[in-house]
This record gives C-alpha cells, sequence and structure tokens, in this order.
C-alpha cells in the first residue's frame, strides 16, 4: 500500500467510524448549526469539533462560524469522489488477489 492509499484509507476511516458517520448523515442534505448537532448526539461543541477535524482538515466537512453559532456541512460531492476512488482500490485489490491465485 503506497502513501496515497494509505492517506484514502484513513480518510474513510474517519468516514466510516460509527461515531462520525451518524453526524455526517445528519449533515447529508443540508448544512446543521452545532447547537442542533451537540443536542441530537449529546456531545459538547469540543468534541463535535474534535471528532470532524480530521475531515475539516481534509476538507470533506466544512465549519463556517464559531461557537454555538457555527454551521457545519459535508462536501457531498468530494465525498462521492473518495467513495469512487475505495471502490476502484477494492476492484483492483479484490482483482490481484484473484490473479495471485491462479498464478499459485
Amino acid at each position: 500500500m503506497n502513501e496515497s492509499d494509505e492517506h484514502t484509507q484513513k480518510i474513510l476511516d474517519a468516514v466510516f467510524d460509527e461515531n462520525i458517520s451518524e453526524i455526517l448523515a445528519e449533515m447529508e442534505n443540508s448544512p446543521k448549526k452545532c447547537e442542533f448537532l451537540t443536542e441530537k448526539f449529546e456531545i459538547t461543541p469540543n468534541d463535535l469539533d474534535e471528532k470532524l477535524s480530521f475531515l475539516m482538515q481534509h476538507e470533506f466537512v466544512g465549519k463556517t462560524g464559531s461557537d454555538s453559532q457555527a454551521e457545519y456541512s459535508v462536501d457531498s460531492e468530494k465525498l462521492a469522489k473518495l467513495m469512487e476512488t475505495a471502490h476502484n482500490f477494492e476492484n483492483v485489490d479484490a482483482g490481484l488477489a484473484k490473479m495471485d491465485g491462479y498464478l499459485n
């Protein structure tokens, strides 16, 4: 696995983390206020920021404003491209494993 694949895997791990994926699903159709998300998931604004920080750093999640007035959103297009890349990677990986099986 090269560095790019490892980077993609780390992002996928974050996206599919059970705590984070629920938050992302909530923001799927529209941006959500910090206050709404913290109440719904019973976490503090700092915890919310911490959970989403890696995805914000890689621009899969956006944040505007600050404190309880902050609003979070998901870049659905970027997330869809990541999922497509991951799917293609799985197909290549499965193909290589199958080919390796024939060769051995």
